[in-house]
């Protein structure tokens, strides 16, 4: 340890010959340069590991019995298949999976060439970069600038592992205000917890405080977000086009601004967007899932099959891999009569479900692909059958708006080789259910294009269960509260709507007062149930744990 420099040693953080490190590059030579590098500096052979590709590294860390303490990557990788990973692609796989503690310091080693393509797209979740070539002496001075920022914001990491996301937050607060150092650093961290707490006022004064300090590309993503967040997609869309012919290469901007067009009912434009952040990183498994399954809805099925199975063949072993993409792969093959296709999704999820058998939402998928497979084989009995299961899950809290986009997928491509006496019916409970918003309901709509009088039915009843509610909501007018309240109780009993549900919910605790007691405990004993199982109040019935 002779050789170790003051800076690793001292600071009472984690000692250099305790550092877990992880090396990810192809090249034999690179990867004992920098090996040789981490050991003069003190790391211990048995705690550096190498790999050669990002897939080999995925499974390294997702193995690893401990969170490595430095990842050290190359950017680029020579392609030897047509879904071989980058190191951005395995940087931002990490992240969206949230396999990436914070604690973790990623470094990418990159070429002058593509320094700006780093400095774009990933300066939103990078700790540091290393320009090729490179001497002793600046990779030294680049480890000591990413460790000592690991070790000042160690309470803060500490923070929210424990889930004490205030705390995290109101620990880089004082450091944005009291640090010239690393108060970029911190506003970058704080604002997202800010987000993630929902505080959109924190979050919009602190990136607004680092524009004024300093112009970063992922600040102004940040406002962004919260323009949507304030239901402000126009603003939203002019800032994130403005980024974007700036910064060509900012995937994550991309991602935002298809959320935005989706909100603005653009979908085609939506797909145009996405498709340019997969083409940047052709290896994201949730990009490709997200541009595949707009693609699906949009009808264009070959494209769709095409990034969906790509994303199947990337991130069979990533956490990232979402089994919704896994189904939508599944109706993608069915339209271009690929069997193959299905019976590759229908294996995925068999064994999902050997993982996860308590799981009501991979049970729900599970049954969900097996119909789409036996429409593939033509078995148009035991397709229907299928369908009814699906269909006698409707009014089930669990039953998700994707399960609703998924029965009407398959509902209209059933009725399409065998006629369902009871295909208008189901069409008119998922509509009523799940039309809570003009973006909801223009997808609910696409996927049931396939059959005119089905899509104009969906449109129909979202528009007639609005006019339902503003009915309702009119009484106020005159005072009517016992009415107004009476009316909403039973469209939401009824529809089982989730925004007609708050709706109620909010009008019972606004104008319960004008009630009388009998009253207003019969409404409660509606309402509150409804409410506590079919709105955001109960997402925990449906989150996303597989």
């Amino acid at each position: 340890m002779a050789n170790q420099p003051h800076w690793l040693s001292s600071g009472g953080g984690i000692p250099v010959d305790q550092l877990q490190v992880l090396v990810i590059d192809e090249g034999e030579l690179s990867r004992s340069v920098l090996g040789r590098l981490l050991r003069e500096l003190g790391v211990r052979h048995q705690h550096l590991q190498m790999a050669r590709r990002p897939e080999e590294a995925r499974r390294l860390i997702k193995s690893a019995p401990q969170p490595y303490d430095l990842i050290i990557s190359d950017m680029t990788f020579r392609q030897q298949g047509p879904h071989d990973m980058t190191g951005q692609d395995l940087l931002d796989e990490l992240r969206q999976a949230k396999g990436l503690p914070m604690q973790t310091a990623f470094i990418m080693v990159t070429s002058e060439a593509r320094y700006q393509h780093v400095a774009e797209a990933l300066e939103g979740a990078l700790d540091d970069y290393l320009l090729k070539p490179f001497t002793a002496r600046q990779f030294e001075e680049r480890l000591q600038v990413v460790l000592e920022r690991k070790q000042a914001f160690k309470p803060v990491f500490q923070a929210i592992e424990a889930g004490d996301y205030a705390k995290a937050a109101q620990l880089c607060e004082a450091m944005f205000r009291d640090s010239a150092t690393y108060k970029v650093y911190a506003a970058r961290i704080g604002s997202e917890l800010y987000l993630r707490l929902g505080q959109l006022d924190a979050a919009r004064r602190m990136l607004e405080a680092v524009l004024a300090y300093k112009a970063v590309p992922w600040a102004r993503l940040g406002l962004a977000k919260i323009d949507l967040g304030d239901a402000d997609t126009d603003k939203a869309c002019r800032a994130l086009e403005t980024l974007l012919a700036e910064n060509p290469a900012y995937a994550d901007a991309y991602d935002v601004y298809g959320r935005a067009l989706l909100e603005e009912m653009k979908v085609e434009a939506a797909v145009e967007v996405l498709a340019k952040a997969v083409q940047i990183t052709p290896g994201n498994v949730s990009r490709l899932q997200k541009l595949g399954s707009l693609q699906l809805y949009l009808g264009y099925s070959g494209e769709a099959a095409k990034h969906l199975g790509a994303a199947l063949t990337i991130g069979a072993n990533s956490r990232t891999l979402d089994y919704q993409g896994v189904v939508a792969l599944a109706i993608a093959s069915l339209d271009v009569a690929n069997v193959d296709g299905c019976e590759r999704a229908h294996k995925c999820l068999q064994g999902a479900l050997g993982r996860h058998p308590d799981s009501y939402r991979v049970r729900t998928l599970m049954l969900t692909c097996e119909v789409a497979l036996q429409l593939a084989l033509r078995r148009a009995a035991p397709a229907q059958a299928g369908l009814r299961e699906l269909a006698s899950q409707i009014d089930r809290p669990e039953f998700t708006y994707e399960m609703a986009g998924n029965l009407l997928l398959l509902l209209v491509r059933c009725a399409g080789q065998q006629p369902i006496p009871e295909a208008m019916t189901w069409a008119t409970r998922l509509a009523r259910r799940f039309c809570v918003s003009r973006p909801r309901t223009r997808l609910l709509e696409l996927a049931a294009s396939a059959m005119p009088a089905i899509e104009i039915l969906v449109r129909d009843t979202a528009q007639d269960i609005n006019a339902q509610a503003n009915e309702a909501m009119s009484h106020l007018v005159g005072k009517q509260h016992q009415r107004t309240l009476e009316a909403l109780a039973e469209l939401a009993r009824s529809s089982l709507n989730a925004r007609i549900i708050n709706l109620a919910f909010a009008t019972l605790n606004h104008h319960g007062q004008h009630l009388g007691a009998d009253a207003l405990l019969r409404l409660r004993q509606t309402i509150e149930p409804l409410h506590t199982g079919y709105t955001d109040a109960g997402r925990r019935l449906v989150e996303r744990k597989d």
